[in-house]
């Protein structure tokens, strides 16, 4: 056959696969992934970066290439989580881990579930367990941020696994990043793909500045640079101040051993002086639509207004102050929330 042939092949069998599932499951009622893909299969398949080394290489690879998937178009991408190719590179403990966080925050988390692909089996321990837990159930958590940016990065293009220019457009620094991106608009990622767990991190002149995510103590500048020294438990995330970030149990899946399982959506807010007034785009799934979430700051009295349309879910809002977490609830079908005094944890 010739060469050529495999370019008008391809696009049609992933176009029969993505018509028969459509046939039999409907619309959205499936999942469809290849290793492989033309641009104009992105509508009709998602795409993962191929058969990976199980080593360091392999992992810095590997975000340098969802990085790259996001610029050519293909949004719904994903990674080997601890590398495909095996055999004289099986992953440590420490690689797998580290790679568990990366996979956390890009667009899918695909785990191998196989001879030589488990990570609940000798050698690997608890610990390694506990990390897949932590990072497995962060990204389900993160669902609602996730599926609001995929549904954008279907309107405007732009991707979920961002390149560091493509939000830090007057940072000359953000060209040439290839190991750090954004995730969304507002979280901002930069994975450890060394052994040792540390790193130095860049933070892209956005004009914002940035809280490191997990234990929301250290503030970073933009244009700044910082020494990170992390265990397995952690990856350097930071969330943008000003941000808004919905988080949740929305998708039950096979999940039937939850009894009585009901969706329920979380809201952070970050607030910050600096930034006076802020807005995300939530996508609600069930009414196939966006809906506006808008945070207001007064930074006199450090009052918060949150207003926000019909999200379809309840749940409640979140917001991190100097003071501690405040909450509020938050309605299906959309309304107000207020908050006092919030001192902002970004301000001096």
């Amino acid at each position: 056959m010739p060469v050529y042939e495999q370019n008008i092949q391809q696009p049609l069998f992933e176009q029969l696969c993505y018509e028969t599932m459509v046939e039999k499951w409907g619309e959205g009622n499936f999942y469809d992934f290849a290793r492989s893909a033309f641009d104009r299969s992105r509508s009709e398949t998602a795409i993962w970066n191929g058969d990976s080394h199980s080593n360091y290489s392999g992992l810095d690879y590997s975000v340098t290439s969802g990085i790259r998937a996001g610029l050519i178009g293909f949004s719904q991408w994903s990674s080997d989580t601890g590398g495909y190719i095996r055999g004289l590179n099986d992953p440590g403990q420490e690689l797998w881990a580290r790679w568990m966080w990366f996979s956390t925050f890009s667009p899918v988390y695909e785990i191998m579930i196989g001879t030589n692909h488990t990570p609940w089996y000798p050698p690997y321990t608890s610990n390694l367990v506990e990390v897949l837990k932590e990072s497995a159930n962060l990204h389900h958590d993160l669902l609602p941020y996730i599926k609001s940016y995929t549904y954008q990065a279907h309107i405007t293009g732009l991707p979920v696994l961002r390149a560091a220019f493509l939000e830090a457009t007057s940072d000359a620094k953000a060209l040439s990043m290839t190991d750090a991106y954004f995730f969304g608009s507002e979280l901002y990622i930069a994975p450890i793909v060394n052994a040792g767990g540390q790193r130095t991190v860049y933070f892209p002149n956005t004009g914002t500045k940035y809280l490191e995510y997990f234990n929301k103590t250290t503030v970073h500048t933009g244009g700044s640079t910082a020494n990170v020294d992390l265990s397995v438990h952690y990856v350097p995330a930071y969330v943008r101040a000003g941000s808004i970030v919905p988080r949740g149990d929305i998708y039950q899946g096979n999940n039937k051993w939850t009894a009585n399982w009901k969706p329920e959506l979380t809201v952070e807010l970050y607030p910050s002086s600096e930034v006076p007034y802020s807005s995300f785009a939530y996508y609600n799934g069930a009414a196939k639509t966006e809906v506006p979430i808008t945070m207001s700051i007064d930074a006199v009295s450090g009052g918060v207004t949150v207003e926000y349309g019909a999200v379809g879910v309840n749940g409640t809002f979140v917001i991190f102050t100097k003071d501690g977490m405040k909450n509020a609830t938050l309605h299906a079908a959309g309304g107000l929330a207020k908050f006092t005094s919030c001192a902002s944890l970004f301000d001096d």
